[in-house]
């Protein structure tokens, strides 16, 4: 039976960011010493990094956050529109700057972030926002969005609206969830359905849990699955009674930068077409693989050609 990937909708509340990405020799840089760039590239950056290899793996994608009118973010933005991303949520708020990021990478796959939120006024929760809400089949959502001064509540509010009505929640911590305050970080528990996070991470949301076990004790707080992301080693989902343990697909590493966003893309994709767990983790996986095997951001997160490619390498049957 043929399956219509078309038909979910599914919306990302905030982290629009415009990367700067320089490509260098090595890192690190050092004073006085200097390095022939390779190369200088805009692309969009964090969520933007989502929203793009959700539109390759054929759903249709909805950004919600804000920018402000300057250069970088109205060409982040319309690289997303190029891309296929619908940004009717996306408020510009004049007079205030976009959240940007300087990205250097090296040849070894090495990276740094340089980077500054995006100020401005606090944005009410839109009506327009609500009504894509409702029609939406996913909600995802980062720690990186909560650092959004003017987008916070508003984000912590859209995702409560969600969950209340059956729409599943994602949410990944990112290691900005150390910034995040108790009662946000109870708000993001109550509201999510799925917790998608490094083994780093656990302790951020925890108070102190570690491993597997700090992982499941996120599930007495409301999600019904965690996801422990370990990058070249693949993955662990853990619900109520089930533990699965998916191995990683063994590439070359160009590049990690946006492979936890496309990994939570194929990750919510496999999850919306009911799955198992094990498929979920192997698609989730073959798509983090495709990604660290480019360099940058944006654009270059994987194609659908490029993750079948994995699947295909490593005889996995999953039809998409």
């Amino acid at each position: 039976m043929t399956q219509n990937f078309g038909q979910f909708t599914v919306i990302s509340i905030g982290d629009l960011v415009a990367d700067l990405i320089v490509s260098i020799p090595q890192l690190p840089v050092e004073a006085d010493v200097h390095q022939l760039v390779r190369q200088f590239r805009l692309e969009p950056g964090g969520a933007g990094n989502f929203l793009i290899a959700g539109t390759r793996l054929g759903m249709k994608m909805l950004a919600f956050g804000s920018i402000g009118d300057d250069t970088f973010g109205s060409a982040a933005m319309d690289i997303l529109t190029e891309e296929g991303v619908d940004t009717c949520g996306v408020i510009v708020q004049s007079d205030t700057g976009s959240t940007t990021v300087i990205v250097l990478v090296d040849d070894a796959g090495q990276h740094v972030f340089l980077g500054g939120y995006g100020e401005g006024p606090s944005i009410q929760l839109p009506k327009s926002w609500i009504n894509k809400l409702s029609e939406s089949q996913a909600v995802f959502a980062c720690g990186y969005t909560l650092q959004e001064k003017r987008l916070a509540d508003a984000a912590l509010e859209a995702m409560a609206l969600a969950h209340q009505a059956g729409i599943p929640v994602f949410f990944d911590p990112g290691p900005e969830m150390q910034n995040a305050t108790s009662e946000q970080i109870s708000s993001v528990l109550e509201s999510s359905d799925v917790i998608l996070l490094t083994e780093e991470e656990i302790p951020l949301i925890m108070g102190g849990g570690e491993g597997v076990d700090g992982a499941a004790g996120i599930l007495t707080y409301g999600p019904h699955l965690v996801c422990i992301k370990r990058g070249p080693e693949g993955c662990v989902i853990l619900s109520d009674n089930t533990a699965i343990q998916h191995p990683g697909f063994p590439v070359t590493k160009r590049d990690t930068t946006a492979a936890g966003d496309s990994f939570a893309a194929a990750f919510i994709f496999a999850y919306l077409q009911e799955w198992s767990l094990d498929k979920v983790a192997a698609f989730s996986n073959a798509m983090g693989a495709a990604k660290v095997r480019k360099v940058g951001s944006g654009r270059q997160v994987p194609t659908a050609d490029e993750v079948r490619s994995i699947l295909n390498r490593y005889d996995v049957d999953i039809e998409y």
